[in-house]
């Protein structure tokens, strides 16, 4: 066995002068012999340095002009700076919430409800954790119905159908109740509201809806029972009114209500012209009775006197529309008699 194997190894002991295959290469007649290959790249007679393998710091270096980034940092990008914007909008839009005086706030937690938030700067956490949802309950808000022009047909007491159009005025009283035991909102509101005034209508006849008699009656009634219902259903809507904007005649009827008003209006005047006629009538046999009473009392008192003041006031209102000349001693001469009319029209045109 010779020196350079050993008992357990069985090979050669590397050369320290030999170069190590660990990547290193060596130019043609430096550290190899007369037979090993020549590199057709390199020049002949030149001294080629010596290569080694690339470290991360070059490939960072070459990658980042000159600055070492790690991957994930942001570094001068302009696209690292834009998405920490984005983050940062993301986090103040869905995290601070500012109240006007007339709103609420409902936030909830994973679609759950957490609290009710007071007007002014409030802080959450970020959305989807949790959302915040904005309610006006100082705004009063009209809902009208129908909402289209569509004809609106309700049975009276005296089984006629008229066409009813309101307005219900109502405000949210309550937001968590609103949000969660009243979801539909004005929706559910409108058909509460149909029900309610077709039931209040089927207690009138006609003419007291048409005419407008008992429309105040009408309003009270539809609010009171409204209300009522909402607050047994926990809805947190408040009923500010009730106002009737049209009680019309059916859209077939159109002819025909135009000739049943104007009949109506002729007679609402002659109803008003003999009303008129009636008190003048009395006043003037108050005034001839309150005379008579005057003139029985001072008849009472001295009834010669009286009965010769009639007698000459009487004899006066009848030779003043009557003409009459008085004479000398001679006699009375009378007047000529008056021409007749139709002879007097012809002289005239003469």
């Amino acid at each position: 066995m010779s020196e350079t194997e050993g008992p357990k190894r069985g090979r050669k002991k590397a050369n320290p002068a030999e170069p190590e295959a660990a990547g290193v290469e060596t130019a043609p007649g430096e550290g190899a012999g007369p037979d090993a290959p020549r590199n057709p790249w390199h020049p002949i007679n030149s001294e080629a340095p010596q290569r080694r393998s690339a470290s991360i710091e070059d490939i960072l270096r070459s990658r980042g002009g000159g600055r070492i980034s790690m991957p994930g940092a942001l570094g001068n990008s302009w696209f690292g700076w834009a998405m920490l914007g984005v983050a940062a909008a993301w986090l103040i839009s869905s995290s601070i919430h500012v109240l006007d005086q007339g709103e609420r706030g409902i936030l909830t937690t994973f679609g759950r409800y957490e609290a009710t938030l007071s007007p002014g700067l409030n802080v959450t956490m970020p959305w989807p954790l949790q959302t915040v949802k904005r309610i006006e309950v100082g705004k009063e808000r009209v809902t009208a119905l129908p909402d289209k022009e569509t004809e609106t047909l309700m049975l009276t007491r005296d089984g006629q159908l008229i066409d009813i159009r309101l307005q219900v005025r109502w405000r949210i009283s309550d937001p968590r109740r609103y949000s969660y035991a009243f979801p539909n909102g004005e929706a559910a509101l409108k058909r509460l509201a149909d029900s309610t005034i077709r039931t209040a209508v089927a207690e009138f006849n006609f003419d007291e809806l048409r005419g407008g008699k008992r429309r105040a009656e009408l309003h009270q009634r539809v609010q009171t029972r409204l209300q009522r219902v909402l607050d047994v259903w926990g809805a947190g809507v408040k009923v500010a009114g009730i106002e009737v904007t049209g009680a019309n005649y059916p859209a077939k009827l159109a002819e025909t209500s135009k000739l049943i008003d104007k009949a109506n209006e002729d007679a609402r005047k002659e109803h008003e012209s003999a009303a008129a006629y009636a008190n003048d009538r009395r006043r003037t046999a108050e005034a001839e009775a309150l005379a008579f009473d005057k003139a029985y009392a001072l008849y009472k008192a001295a009834p010669d006197v009286t009965r010769s003041r009639i007698y000459y006031e009487t004899i006066e209102k009848v030779l003043r529309n009557n003409q009459v000349v008085l004479g000398g001693n001679s006699g009375i001469t009378l007047p000529p008699p008056p021409a007749p009319k139709a002879a007097s029209g012809q002289q005239e045109g003469r």
